[in-house]
């Protein structure tokens, strides 16, 4: 009988101890505000350059189309800009700079159309006709500036590029592969020797120039082998390439189309394979290749660092910047550039125009269309698939190319110095300025894995932060405020508030007489603030 009463009571207190587990679970459930708030700090681990590798190679793909040649002419203008964006701003000198330009005829792969370069085209190849006629050395195959001073031309860099970018022309195929030519340009065999551009160590920055969207198909593909009647020839790049949700792209082309813009984007769906899909007529699958794959093929060309070390920017078919109106992805009838005084032809209409040569009327205006762009969905997927605040999006119906210019050279300026905190640190003290607790130790280049990736080693003793004497051989940070003194607001410049994360930038105050190989970091390991759920009060520390 005890041993049955000793059970009973240890089976009702199970009992009454899942009826709690229960309740609180309920709680939990229908409370959230009741449950345990989590810890409103942490510590973080964030790495800064603090030596910059001031090291750029700069590759333009130029669109060699036959309406390019206005757009080149801006470009090549404008790339002082971009050069002046670069300096440093302590001493005003350049990165150690190498430049190549491919252009984006890579053929059709067929005998009898676009074929003026070879059935495929210029093959992704360094664009240096004629070198000698534009300054450089005749056996130059890119152009290089190191230590102030030019390796192989002659005279500045500014004209010499301007020479070469305008060198290469408007004769090129009207079926532009301009992802495709990147990606040829380093891993096509016959272009092996191109590699030698990359320099491991070294930032990449890719500007596309172009006012047609991406055709890169496939090199044995049969997707350009009909001659479509009553379309242009390159408009199935468009009705081929692109989606509009709810509208059905068809080639060829019997009917005008119009939908919003913003519901059009590029085909995702599987490619073709050429041995088994006949393209040349619509296909469930994907007649051009993957934006994805040929982003990756360039991503690879810097393996695991492609995030920090990569800069792609589109100069491209995309509504300008404050162009607010309703914008249409149009498909239509109109002038037929290659034969003016015949009958109109089914064609992709352009999604922005040059302010100095906008239509007259409604209706289509081949000299608008001209100076304009149609709208590229392939090469704005492209932009995205690298880090956003590195993949940068510009119009090519800007008639002015500086600001373009300018904001690529002042982003791979800042990839290439950049010292911002990507976290927020708490403040420790009431002291002025920003007290944070972080261990921060040196992380020093120490070669290359079998990947070409770059391998660091950190400091076993850390660097002791500044004390109100500021003596050498320590660390700081400083936080930006544009409207506060100027170097507050040079600090909110550089390091722009992202988020919750404000404007912070690590300062190391060298030894007499330190020196850091190019590529040291700042390894920092931080306690660091944790977003504020809704209705709570940042933790002291968070709250500035």
């Amino acid at each position: 009988m005890k041993v049955c009463s000793r059970l009973y009571v240890a089976w009702f207190r199970w009992l009454a101890l899942g009826m709690v587990l229960v309740f609180t679970v309920w709680a939990c459930v229908s409370h959230p505000l009741a449950q345990p708030t989590p810890d409103p700090v942490q510590v973080t681990q964030g790495q800064v350059l603090v030596a910059p590798m001031r090291k750029l190679d700069l590759l333009f793909m130029v669109d060699n189309s036959p309406s390019m040649a206005p757009k080149q002419e801006k470009m090549a203008a404008q790339f002082p800009s971009l050069i002046d964006a670069l300096r440093d701003p302590t001493d005003q000198s350049l990165p150690d700079l190498r430049v190549a330009i491919i252009d984006s005829d890579l053929g059709s792969g067929l005998s009898g159309r676009c074929t003026k370069s070879g059935r495929y085209g210029d093959m992704g190849k360094f664009q240096m006709r004629d070198a000698s006629t534009c300054g450089a050395n005749a056996d130059a195959r890119w152009l290089e500036y190191t230590k102030g001073s030019a390796v192989n031309f002659n005279g500045e860099l500014k004209d010499v590029f301007k020479c070469f970018a305008t060198k290469v022309g408007v004769e090129g195929c009207g079926f532009e592969h301009q992802l495709a030519a990147i990606e040829w340009a380093f891993y096509l065999p016959d272009n092996a020797s191109q590699k030698e551009f990359l320099r491991q160590e070294a930032y990449l920055g890719i500007v596309i120039l172009t006012d047609e969207d991406d055709c890169s198909a496939t090199p044995n593909t049969a997707m350009f082998n009909p001659a479509y009647v009553g379309e242009s020839g390159s408009l199935r790049c468009a009705t081929r390439g692109h989606v509009c949700d709810g509208i059905t792209l068809v080639s060829p082309t019997t009917e005008a189309v119009s939908a919003p813009y913003e519901s059009c984007h590029a085909r995702t769906d599987t490619t073709c394979d050429d041995a088994k899909d006949d393209a040349s007529g619509m296909t469930a699958c994907n007649p051009l290749v993957d934006v994805g794959q040929l982003a990756k093929e360039v991503k690879d060309l810097k393996g695991d660092a492609a995030d920090d070390k990569i800069l792609v920017a589109g100069i491209y078919g995309t509504p300008r910047k404050g162009d607010t109106s309703a914008k249409r992805y149009v498909i239509d009838k109109a002038i037929d550039e290659g034969n003016p005084a015949g009958p109109q032809v089914f064609d992709y209409w352009p999604i922005c125009y040059d302010p100095d040569y906008m239509p007259s009327g409604s209706g289509f205006d081949l000299t608008a269309a001209v100076h304009g762009a149609t709208g590229g969905l392939r090469i704005s997927a492209f932009l995205k698939e690298f880090k956003a605040e590195n993949g940068l999006s510009y119009s090519i119906c800007e008639s002015d190319f500086g600001p373009a210019m300018a904001g690529i050279g002042k982003r791979l300026g800042e990839i290439m110095n950049d010292l911002c905190v990507p976290f927020k640190v708490v403040d420790i003290s009431d002291a002025s300025g920003i007290q944070a607790d972080c261990r921060v130790a040196y992380s020093r280049p120490a070669g290359f894995d079998a990947k070409g990736n770059q391998v660091f080693k950190e400091d076993k003793d850390g660097i002791p932060a500044c004390d109100a004497s500021h003596t050498s051989g320590c660390w700081e940070l400083k936080l930006g405020n544009a409207n506060g003194t100027a170097d507050e607001q040079e600090t909110a410049r550089r390091c722009p508030a992202q988020g919750s994360t404000p404007s912070q930038m690590i300062n190391i105050i060298r030894k007499p007489g330190e020196t850091l190989d190019d590529g040291t970091k700042a390894v920092m390991y931080c306690l660091s603030c944790v977003d504020a759920l809704p209705g709570m009060q940042p933790k002291k520390g968070c709250d500035y």
